[in-house]
């Protein structure tokens, strides 16, 4: 009965250690929702080192994009324009004085997005609009820019692959 309990427990023990959160995953996580840059995802992930960040990439959905922004997973959100009416300004990261073109939400006057268009120019081609934006709910925003300014010198030296 004893050998019973003892081996009861061991397994109780296995499964809820198996269950557990599997360690917190360090690297950014870059989440894009656009079905342009879902249909050029195999080019966004060439970009985004995979050791570093990992991706995500939807269709546009609006209800997909809320309830991610409700999950709070992302540290780099690029969003087809045609979303950007659900995502509220004041949720987002400034991004005065970064480089690219600004793009206004809701009639903020404060920059919080930029043109996807504006920082990855020659990797992408997009017939439709896309902002990049970084949510204020991260814990690695400042890991964040950093990427975005990875991505932009590659950018400028015309440089394809690997940036990060």
């Amino acid at each position: 009965m004893n050998r019973r309990f003892v081996c009861f427990v061991v397994i109780v023990l296995i499964a809820l250690a198996g269950c557990g959160k599997q360690g917190d995953d360090d690297r950014l996580h870059v989440m894009a929702f656009s079905d342009e840059l879902y249909q050029q995802q195999d080019q966004l992930l060439e970009l985004v080192n995979e050791d570093e960040a990992r991706l995500t990439v939807f269709p546009t959905v609006l209800e997909r994009l809320v309830v991610e922004l409700a999950g709070h997973e992302a540290d780099i959100l690029l969003v087809d324009g045609s979303l950007t009416e659900a995502i509220d300004p004041e949720g987002l990261v400034s991004l005065e004085g970064m480089d690219g073109v600004p793009v206004q939400l809701k009639g903020e006057e404060t920059t919080v997005a930029v043109s996807v268009d504006s920082v990855l120019a020659t990797s992408f081609a997009l017939d439709h609009e896309a902002v990049l934006v970084l949510p204020v709910y991260s814990d690695k925003q400042a890991e964040a820019k950093k990427q975005v300014e990875k991505w932009q010198e590659g950018e400028q030296r015309g440089v394809n692959g690997n940036l990060g």
